[in-house]
């Protein structure tokens, strides 16, 4: 009894925040820029079962005010990769209103994750050009997920990955190239190590990390002033497994970097100062603040896993993507139309 009184006392909490809330003259419509196929939605036949789990993200789409959606790989092992943006192009016929590719999660990222920095060889840059190129040739609007350091969380099971790369590592270096040259961001994963550092004794991890950490954000810089002209979206924001991921070195990246943007990931309840929403899914005021700051570089990205009905998900539950009309609600009119779609339309040049 005393749990349902508390939930009670949230949801009349919630109630009010959002009657207080600067008013919308209705929800914005939003661009989810950061989503992908669950690797467990298996097709009788083997694979993900791409198609019916679309089916059933369109559902999702419409329960949570979300407009677009931009489906991409996740971040996979060289020799793991199971699908890529080819698997799923009949997306853009079937959903083409509704639902957008992205690719080189399933390959790129493999490329990149065998390559030792110091061994790029020609050879290595011209193969991981061309697939590039054909992944632009496939439509798609944003090179991702690139994995640049991504732990490996029990939540998303025991094969979850730990990957790591530089972010000035040659081959990345090179995608900022082409990303500028054919006019496509770069979605980066990027669990942030300030400086070299233990890993946090929390449950949340698996076995496979390492310890200690190692410092990654003065590379990530170096690719970041590489090529200006390259659009990197950093995913993730609001949320954090490490709890470096502060508001401070946020805003220092962003002031020092014109072509940083984030995408906001608000699961509810986490721990200040990474988390953006508190467990009533109210917005914390040094996040407001940030968002506020710069306008123009948020966007939304989800990071759901998209499985077929009855199917086993991983990841965020579905609730979790009524977190973001609840934020939106909480902003000035004008940022939330922002950050819902319009910075959206502007960084993966997709119309409304």
């Amino acid at each position: 009894m005393p749990r349902l009184i508390q939930k009670i006392a949230r949801l009349a909490a919630l109630a009010l925040l959002l009657l207080a809330a600067p008013a919308l003259a209705e929800p914005p419509a939003i661009i989810d820029t950061h989503s992908h196929i669950s690797n467990d939605a298996r097709a009788p036949r083997g694979g993900p079962d791409f198609r019916r789990a679309l089916d059933g993200a369109i559902g999702r789409m419409d329960r949570a005010g979300i407009r677009r959606m931009i489906v991409m790989p996740p971040p996979m092992e060289s020799g793991r990769s199971t699908y890529e943006i080819e698997s799923y192009r009949f997306a853009k016929e079937a959903y083409a209103s509704r639902i957008l590719p992205g690719g080189g999660g399933g390959s790129l990222n493999g490329m990149l994750q065998s390559a030792a920095p110091d061994a790029v060889t020609e050879d290595k840059k011209k193969a991981f050009r061309a697939r590039a190129e054909e992944i632009v040739a496939a439509g798609a609007v944003v090179f991702g997920e690139i994995a640049l350091h991504h732990m490996s969380l029990a939540l998303m099971g025991p094969n979850h990955p730990y990957e790591s790369t530089p972010g000035d590592h040659p081959l990345l270096l090179l995608l900022a190239d082409i990303a500028a040259e054919k006019n496509l961001p770069i979605d980066v994963h990027l669990d942030a190590v300030p400086e070299n550092m233990d890993l946090p004794g929390r449950p949340i991890f698996n076995r496979g990390n390492p310890s200690p950490l190692k410092e990654n954000l003065a590379a990530f810089e170096r690719l970041l002033a590489h090529n200006r002209g390259a659009r990197i979206v950093w995913a993730h924001a609001g949320s954090d497994p490490l709890g470096t991921r502060t508001v401070a070195l946020q805003r220092g990246l962003l002031a020092r970097h014109p072509n940083l943007f984030m995408s906001l990931r608000l699961n509810a309840g986490g721990p200040p100062p990474g988390a953006a929403l508190d467990a009533d899914k109210r917005l914390r005021p040094f996040w407001l603040a940030l968002l506020k700051e710069f306008p123009d570089r948020f966007v939304i990205g989800s990071d759901y896993f998209h499985a077929p009905a009855g199917a086993v998900e991983r990841g965020p539950d579905e609730a979790s993507l009524g977190n973001y009309r609840a934020a939106l609600a909480q902003m000035p009119p004008e940022l939330g139309e922002a950050i819902a779609h319009r910075n959206a339309e502007r960084i993966y040049r997709i119309g409304n």
